[in-house]
Order: C-alpha cells, then sequence, then structure tokens
C-alpha cells in the first residue's frame, strides 16, 4: 500500500496504519500542510507547495466537485476521503493525525471549508482566522450587518426568510436589485431583477432550495440588495499578522447583467491612481471590520457613477479562476509563496510593493462560456489560437462527457490565458481566440 492511496476515514484499522506510514515518509524538517478540499486555484498552491517540499495531506469527499486529480494524489503524502462537508468528523479526523504529527497549517480548497479551516487552526494552535468573527466572511447577511454598523459604504439589503420578507424587501429597495442566496459562491443563482415577477422567479429557487453544492446544504435566505450599475473589479492580497498586503486590482468581465457568469479577468488593467488608491483603501476599512488574518483575500466590488466603490462580498481565501497565476504572471512575483508565509504565520519574503504608479504587465484569462451546450464532439480552433503569445489554453471536459447545468458556471468549456504590456492588445486577443473556439 503506498501512502498516496485514498483511504476512508470510516475504514479505522486501515486508516490508522495509512496515517503510521504516512508519519514514516513524512521530512520532519520540512512543513506539513493540511488541504480541505483543493480546488481550482488551490491546486496552484498545491502544486508550489510541492516544488518547495512541504509534506502535503488532503481531506475529500471524493464524490462530485469533491474530486482530487491523480497527479495531487500521487504527490500528497496522505490522502484521506471523509465528508468534509460533516465538520465534526473533519475535526476528529484531523485531530487524530495531528496526535502523529506536527501540523504546520490548514488551508480550506473552497469558500464553504473556511470556517472549519479556522477552527483546526485554532485547536492546532496555528495562525488563523478568529472563529469568533470567521461566519462573518462567510455569511453575506452577517457581512453586511457589520459592514453597515460600521458606516462602511455597501449597496441597501434586505434579509429575506420569506415571500412576505420579499414584498417587504421590494418595497424598501425597489428596482434593479439583486437576489443572492445569503452562503453560496461562484455567482450561483444569483439574479438581477427588474420587475415583481422576475424578484419571485429569482428568489424561489433560493427560499425553496433542495440544491447541495460541496456537500452543504444551501440555507433557504436570500440577500435583496440594490443594484449598483457600475464597472465590477476585485481586489486580490494577503493579510499577515494583522497587516493587508494589496497584490493587485482585478477588471471583472461577465457574461450578462442578469446572472453575473464571470468569463474573464484582467490583472493590472489600467486605472486612474486616484481610483486605484481610493479602491484600496476602501477594502482595507472593509477588512479593519471583518477581520480575516493570516490568510489571501478575494473582495469584490463595483464603482458607481461617483467613483464610488461598494462592495458585492470579500472572500478568506484564494482567489479562483486562476487569479492567483494571473498575479505571478503580472508581477513576475511567485503570488503563492507570499500566501504561503501568510498561511504559516511567517514574515513575508515577498514586497507587494502599495506604489499604485508601478509598472507592471496585464495579464488576463477568457473562458469559453456556452451555456447552451450539453456535450460536443470536438473542438475546433485551439491549434490556431496558440499561433498567438499564450500562456495556456485547455477544455475541462472530454468529447461526448455531459456537461453539468448545475451550477451554471460549470458550462465554462475551458480558458485562455495570457499577458501583455498593452492592455488593449491582450483584451482584444483574448475576445478574438474566445470567439474562434468552436464546440460541436
Amino acid at each position: 500500500m503506498t501512502t498516496h492511496q485514498l483511504i476512508q476515514s470510516l475504514d479505522i484499522a486501515a486508516l490508522e496504519n495509512h496515517i503510521n506510514q504516512a508519519v514514516n515518509n513524512i521530512n520532519q524538517n520540512n512543513k506539513t500542510i493540511l488541504f480541505i478540499e483543493p480546488y481550482g486555484s488551490t491546486l496552484s498552491l498545491l502544486k508550489r507547495g510541492f516544488e518547495k517540499g512541504y509534506n502535503i495531506i488532503i481531506f475529500t469527499a471524493n464524490s462530485e466537485l469533491r474530486i482530487v486529480p491523480g497527479h495531487i494524489m500521487a504527490l500528497s503524502k496522505l490522502i484521506v476521503q471523509v465528508d468534509t462537508a460533516n465538520e465534526s468528523q473533519v475535526l476528529d479526523l484531523a485531530r487524530q493525525i495531528h496526535n502523529k504529527t506536527c501540523i504546520d497549517a490548514v488551508i480550506p480548497g473552497f469558500e464553504y471549508f473556511v470556517p472549519v479551516a479556522a477552527k483546526l487552526s485554532k485547536y492546532f494552535g496555528l495562525p488563523g482566522i478568529d472563529v469568533a468573527t470567521v461566519l462573518n466572511l462567510r455569511d453575506k447577511s452577517l457581512m453586511r450587518k457589520n459592514l453597515e454598523c460600521a458606516g462602511i459604504n455597501i449597496p441597501r439589503f434586505k434579509i429575506v426568510f420569506s415571500y412576505d420578507d420579499l414584498k417587504n424587501a421590494i418595497n424598501s429597495i425597489g428596482f434593479p436589485a439583486v437576489c443572492k442566496p445569503v452562503d453560496a459562491a461562484g455567482s450561483v443563482l444569483v439574479k438581477k431583477v427588474e420587475n415583481i415577477q422576475q424578484a419571485y422567479q429569482a428568489a424561489s429557487p433560493i427560499l425553496q432550495n433542495e440544491n447541495k453544492l460541496w456537500g452543504y446544504e444551501l440555507s433557504r435566505s436570500l440577500l435583496y440588495e440594490q443594484y449598483i450599475d457600475g464597472k465590477e473589479y476585485s481586489v486580490e492580497g494577503i493579510i499577515s499578522r494583522g497587516k493587508v498586503k494589496h497584490c493587485s486590482i482585478t477588471e471583472k468581465f461577465v457574461s450578462d447583467e442578469s446572472e453575473f457568469i464571470e468569463i474573464g479577468h484582467i490583472v493590472n488593467p489600467p486605472l486612474d491612481i486616484n481610483l486605484e488608491l481610493h479602491i484600496k483603501k476602501y477594502v482595507e476599512n472593509v477588512i479593519s471590520v471583518l477581520k480575516p488574518d493570516n490568510c489571501p483575500f478575494h473582495a469584490e466590488l463595483r464603482i458607481d457613477s461617483n467613483g464610488e466603490p461598494f462592495l458585492m462580498e470579500i472572500a478568506a481565501r484564494l482567489p479562483g479562476d486562476k487569479i492567483g497565476d494571473l498575479i505571478s504572471l503580472a508581477t513576475n512575483n511567485n503570488f503563492f509563496d507570499d500566501i504561503y508565509h501568510a498561511y504559516l504565520g511567517e514574515p513575508n519574503h515577498l514586497d507587494i510593493s502599495h506604489n499604485a504608479t508601478e509598472q507592471k504587465q496585464c495579464a488576463g484569462i477568457r473562458f469559453f462560456y456556452r451555456p447552451e451546450i450539453e456535450k460536443f464532439a470536438q473542438v475546433t480552433g485551439l491549434q490556431e489560437a496558440k499561433s498567438h503569445l499564450i500562456e495556456e489554453i485547455c477544455v475541462y471536459y472530454q468529447a461526448n462527457e455531459i456537461i453539468p447545468a448545475f451550477p451554471k458556471p460549470l458550462r465554462r468549456l475551458g480558458h485562455v490565458m495570457m499577458k501583455s504590456d498593452v492592455y488593449q492588445h491582450l483584451l482584444t486577443t483574448l475576445i478574438m481566440i474566445d470567439k474562434s473556439i468552436s464546440f460541436q
């Protein structure tokens, strides 16, 4: 039996033997990192961890979206199959392993696992987010309430638990507005509404929700909030020992204004220096209220017609959609190194400048979003796209594989990624490549 085999946590005897084997193979001179459900951009963080020689332990449910790629499993010291949505099982398993070997950091692989990672960090005496405040970073209703009490500029909102609440929210907020679940991620079930009929249509799947995401049952409550008409950006950075370090601002592109499915990002877009500084200061104020620490952060916001930022949401985790890779491309610094330093509570070795005038490259990604396609037999245009100076191009699905309809971002069938000194060239090329890729 090799230590990279996936063992079920419920098989007590096999698990005990497996943990002992893994501990024997761990290099005690290197840091040991526990990942809970690595996914998306966290796989790039894992890749960097392997390069740095960290001992990697992974918890995964090994089902649906929660499946670890084989090449990651092969390089890890220990992989255990556990219901990662079951907090008590995760806590018990981690404690069992910690009794055998020291765990130096706990990293959530996706949004839903931030709270349990915080609890484990506290139990092990590791740097992490305060357990008393971590839900303010997961539950958007708590997030909104705390920011409102602190006087932070946010959209007007109402928390909705029933259709009566929805009626009152409509009367208070009006139209246009946005309906969003309080505890989902990735734009799932987020809708812009223009009238009463659309509001009830958007609210019903949330209030009557029976869907599970990542093993979690989403709560049957939503935010009904003011729609902010303006350009959308995100701010990515790191909080280390209570100090905020801004890495970059990312321009967001969405499929349309009804569902907000993200179809692309550009890191380091050209911005007026005063606006850039205003955005960063605003995000610092948000962080001072919600208090994430020793972790990366990903804040999404919109800029209204007066140039004022409004927070859509903030997450205490690595940004998704390979934005971390884009930051590394644009700055020629390895963003993932500083993320590890933050989780481990180490001084950051990289100098992430706050200087808004610093010259950096732009780096961007464009997703091949095809919501109408349920499966395809072939893809054309990939070879032609490689004639451009791209960093990466890939397709996520195999020919004739059924593409999930929910959540809708899974209808992004692949992506292309590149960097450039010229913003307009980057934007135009990404769009052109997207249009040239055909799924038939």
